[in-house]
């Protein structure tokens, strides 16, 4: 190990200690808020839907961490099914280029 990735962590200081107060219960919940942030940006939820949201949120942190790979494709999976059943937000309307505003003008 070449020490590439000393400090880097949130759990370790620039000598590759861990830091006291640091829980991996913290980060994942930290991970979770982030990508449920993510998730209601690109998605147009209902209230409901914006718990199911939250739970989609673990799903894929549970698909990007695990080890094992039966469980990464089961996570993956669960968020897949969950995410068919949310609509989209639109994409955003494409705006007129300037030659089309020039061909407009009398």
């Amino acid at each position: 190990m070449d020490g590439a990735g000393t400090g880097a962590d949130v759990a370790h200081d620039a000598q590759g200690r861990f830091v006291s107060g640091h829980s991996e219960y913290a980060a994942r919940k930290r991970r979770i808020a982030e990508r449920l942030a993510q998730l209601v940006a690109d998605y147009n939820p209902s209230p409901s839907q914006k718990q199911l949201l939250a739970v989609i949120a673990g799903h894929l942190d549970d698909a990007e961490r695990c080890r094992s790979a039966i469980a990464r494709t089961r996570a993956t999976n669960a968020a897949r099914r969950l995410l068919k059943d949310i609509p989209r937000k639109p994409p955003p309307a494409q705006l007129e280029t300037a030659r089309e505003l020039l061909d407009r003008l009398p």
